[in-house]
């Protein structure tokens, strides 16, 4: 990760626990607040940030950068077990898009492997 993206992140993330710590925030019904426990990069452009509430509980965040040329900037949503249910088709629909552009480079030339 390049240190420009990775100091953005961390502000973002602090940024994140500040607004989630608003205890009039709407959704707020325990008036937790909200600090930044870790952030673990996955990737050049992707990471997971761990916060602590004050109740003792965590939140985990999925962060992905979007690399925009005039305004690049981190998106983020919080991972609930929804979430998790269906990421393992992301993974494999992946690759079936992969094989399917890949045999396209050849269809031009009348080769397949």
């Amino acid at each position: 990760m390049r240190k420009d993206v990775a100091i953005e992140l961390k502000n973002k993330a602090e940024n994140i626990a500040r607004k989630y710590s608003n205890t009039e925030r709407t959704q707020n019904f325990n008036n937790e607040t909200f600090e930044v426990s870790e952030i673990i990069p996955l990737s050049a452009q992707v990471a997971m940030v761990i916060f602590e509430k004050n109740t003792g509980k965590r939140a985990i965040a999925h962060f992905i950068h979007v690399n925009h040329p005039k305004n690049p900037f981190w998106q983020y949503y919080f991972l609930t077990s929804e979430h998790f249910i269906n990421l393992d088709m992301l993974q494999k629909k992946y690759a079936e898009i992969e094989k399917h552009n890949f045999e396209l480079n050849f269809e031009q030339q009348g080769e397949f492997l």
